[in-house]
């Protein structure tokens, strides 16, 4: 039986608190709201024109899936980017995104996956060539894509929870190209399309199997990247504080260039 309070079951046309729900969440996937910081339902109210019940309620949903928390006395909080997180993110994506490929598209829905793949390969050739904007649009019709798939699962909750899994792994993605030099390269879906066409579900499964590894090898690195950045800040930090601390001495004339002695 579904749970009718779950966050992740699809709704219909969406409400007042649903709707901020959406702005906070994009707001913490785009990096608007930096990881670790202090939210104030006041200002929220403020900056974003809502009523505090609508902006608690909205808080509430984000907190159960997964991009805020409350604390006693300390408010609320969005959730920090840790390899803890990133885990649970992989190993969700490893086990529920190769179920799309067992999806049966109507006639209709098929020729609407080919047409975003099309456009889709068009832009990631234009990024390809040089052109940095087309990434956004890219990526865009890509996760067209993966939804166009999760509308057809049988199972309504793990749609809601593969909807969770992208919005979060796009957080990642953001953060990791912002905060350091690599970037997650775009996906070809001309593969998975021309096995769906021809009924090779083990190729299709396999092919999002891939995909899945791609953001892991990708998110992974970027976490390194980063500890070894962290490391090298840390550490010239420690030395200035030890050269403020305990200063070189100053040496006089005779000292610097010492006469030789014979």
């Amino acid at each position: 039986m579904f749970d009718v309070q779950s966050p992740f079951l699809p709704t219909g046309m969406p409400d007042a608190v649903s709707i901020a729900e959406n702005k906070l969440r994009h707001a913490i996937i785009s990096g608007a709201l930096e990881p670790g910081e202090r939210l104030s339902e006041i200002e929220i109210c403020r900056d974003y024109g809502l009523g505090r019940g609508i902006v608690r309620a909205a808080l509430v949903r984000l907190a159960h899936s997964g991009f805020v928390s409350s604390q006693p006395r300390s408010g609320w909080k969005v959730t920090p980017i840790t390899a803890v997180g990133l885990r649970e993110v992989i190993l969700g994506r490893r086990q529920l995104e190769p179920l799309l490929a067992d999806v049966e598209l109507p006639p209709e829905d098929f020729m609407r996956m080919e047409t975003l793949c099309d456009m889709h390969a068009a832009l990631a050739a234009a990024h390809t060539a040089g052109l940095d904007e087309q990434i956004v649009l890219a990526r865009r019709y890509e996760r067209q894509l993966r939804q166009l798939l999760a509308t057809h699962l049988k199972a309504p909750l793990i749609a809601g929870w593969l909807e969770n899994l992208w919005d979060k792994a796009d957080r990642y993605i953001g953060f990791l190209e912002m905060s350091g030099t690599q970037k997650i390269p775009l996906t070809d879906w001309s593969a998975f399309v021309e096995a769906k066409r021809s009924s090779r579900t083990e190729a299709a499964r396999e092919f999002l199997t891939e995909v899945c590894e791609a953001f892991a090898r990708f998110a992974q690195a970027g976490f390194l990247e980063s500890d070894v950045a962290a490391i090298e800040v840390a550490s010239k930090k420690s030395r200035a504080l030890v050269e403020a601390k305990f200063p070189a001495p100053v040496l006089s004339k005779s000292e610097a260039n010492p006469k030789r002695t014979s």
